[in-house]
């Protein structure tokens, strides 16, 4: 349970990933011995012609490149920059009233606002494609292990409201939604609703506690058609709103997103809470700044995002992004899988309407044609039907290996 709500922007270096899950290449714009700015580039990173900025999210000098683990669990290189603790930035216009729509694409991609939040079926923040919706998450979860930071909300409630206006006009966009929970607290869903009343932003209530996959069958009934596993396909933006809260820094404060908003929870900790983090700082500082783990806690068992879609690591040693929302370590506990009993669990809970344990079946027989038969492309990775099996079988991961197989 979080207790506390602390801030850690201070570290004595940051290290910076130079690619991620879709960006594999990248281009440094510094070299060692560089001085830089708070919101320098310091790297081009691609996914084909896609180009996306790194941001320098501490002013001081660069004193190297570094291969350390990244957030997906991949070995890859880090810039590494020492903080001089100034704080100096680059110099950024704020920009009141209405804003050009090129002009805040222009803004967001200077501020690094691509990658925000990447489990599940979020999207990036992109505008190459048409879009005709945005939808924003201010429910955060889809499954009852992650704890919302409603005081994040209410406190912000009117800058998450510009920026997904802002959001609004830079795609060029029909129709903006903002997803709540019906047991929020009173206060937030009040400052919430207060905050989009005059600016169009529609609000569709649900009910956690009774619906699985709602984000997914939000979106379904937006568009009206079988979703891909890329919104984006289906020309929906999909996305938090600590993302358009960084939206709104980005554009009216003229300040780039160097900072991260995000839950460190587990049974590890002697203390749970909800951190603001600068990006690029090493996890093990965040541990240390928490009193450290439990000194009965010998292996740990460290997962990154989502519990049923985000990502298990092998130690402790990443550094924080801008796309981690929620870090959960606890002690090891071995699941043991048993044999699946065909009681089609799975399969009655998938929002994308397939059929998971059927997908696995043709999985370990390797019947090619049954997989495609069974519309395997369509599942979304939420990991509902991993949650609900009762047998603990990694259901989501069989389907993964039959969307490789006839990928």
């Amino acid at each position: 349970m979080i207790t506390e709500n602390r801030i850690y922007l201070t570290p004595d270096k940051v290290f910076l990933p130079l690619t991620d899950k879709t960006s594999k290449i990248a281009v440094p714009q510094v070299e060692i011995g560089d001085k830089v700015l708070v919101g320098q580039v310091v790297a081009h990173k691609y996914n084909g012609k896609q180009q996306t900025p790194v941001i320098a999210t501490v002013s001081g000098e660069v004193t190297g490149f570094e291969q350390r683990l990244d957030r997906f669990n991949k070995i890859v290189d880090h810039i590494v920059i020492e903080n001089d603790k100034l704080n100096q930035s680059i110099d950024l216009t704020k920009l009141d009233g209405d804003v050009a729509p090129a002009l805040i694409r222009e803004r967001l991609q200077a501020c690094g606002i691509h990658q925000v939040t990447v489990d599940g079926i979020y999207t990036d923040i992109t505008f190459e494609r048409p879009l005709k919706h945005i939808l924003i998450n201010a429910v955060y979860i889809n499954e009852p292990f992650v704890s919302t930071d409603y005081d994040f909300i209410k406190q912000n409630a009117e800058a998450i409201a510009d920026g997904i206006d802002l959001l609004k006009v830079a795609a060029h966009a029909e129709k903006a939604t903002l997803i709540v929970d019906k047991y929020m607290d009173y206060d937030t869903l009040e400052a919430l609703g207060k905050a989009t009343v005059d600016k169009g932003i529609d609000v569709a209530e649900i009910n956690t506690k009774k619906i699985k996959g709602w984000d997914y069958h939000i979106a379904k009934k937006l568009v009206g058609e079988v979703l891909s596993i890329d919104l984006i396909d289906n020309q929906i933006l999909y996305t938090s709103t600590v993302a358009a809260k960084m939206v709104y820094d980005a554009v009216r404060e003229g300040k780039p997103a160097t900072n991260r908003h995000l839950a460190i929870t587990g049974d590890a900790f002697l203390i749970n809470a909800m951190y603001d983090v600068k990006i690029g700082t090493p996890f093990t500082e965040i541990v240390d700044d928490l009193g450290g783990y439990h000194d009965e806690t010998e292996e740990l068992n460290c997962h990154i995002g989502s519990f049923l879609s985000g990502e298990q690591v092998d130690n402790d040693s990443f550094t924080i992004t801008a796309s981690i929302d929620n870090i959960n370590v606890s002690g090891f506990r071995e699941e043991v899988e048993d044999v699946c009993i065909k009681c089609g669990e799975c399969n009655d809970i998938c929002p994308a309407g397939i059929l998971p344990q059927n997908i696995m079946d043709a999985e370990l027989r390797a019947v090619n044609s049954r997989i495609v038969e069974l519309n395997t492309d369509r599942c979304v990775e939420c990991g509902l039907c991993s949650y609900v099996c009762p047998s603990k079988i990694n259901v989501l991961e069989w389907v993964r290996r039959a969307k490789r197989r006839v990928g």
